[in-house]
């Protein structure tokens, strides 16, 4: 909103220059002119707001995969797995 007001201010600082005859005036509109066109391509984006705090999801109480533990290394791996990715033995 912030970006549109300085549109407006550059738009109105036109509409001035072009009505006026002084010329310290005109110096005035074109410095706010140039300023206000300038501020107002450069001016950042805001951030969007935060997320709601009832958005996320409590976390499952139970794992989502199976696991099983590999008889050599003691780790735990994939209920599907053959094989163990830490050691290369068969599960």
């Amino acid at each position: 909103m912030l970006r549109y007001s300085f549109v407006v201010i550059s738009i109105i600082s036109a509409l001035n220059f072009l009505l006026t005859d002084e010329l310290f005036v005109q110096a005035l509109l074109i410095i706010c002119l140039v300023a206000s066109l300038g501020i107002a391509t450069i001016w950042p984006e805001p951030l969007p707001p935060p997320p709601s705090m009832d958005l996320w999801s409590e976390a499952p109480d139970e794992k989502e995969r199976e696991m099983k533990v590999c008889s050599n290394c003691g780790k735990a791996v994939d209920q599907k797995w053959s094989m163990c990715p830490y050691c290369s033995k068969k599960v």
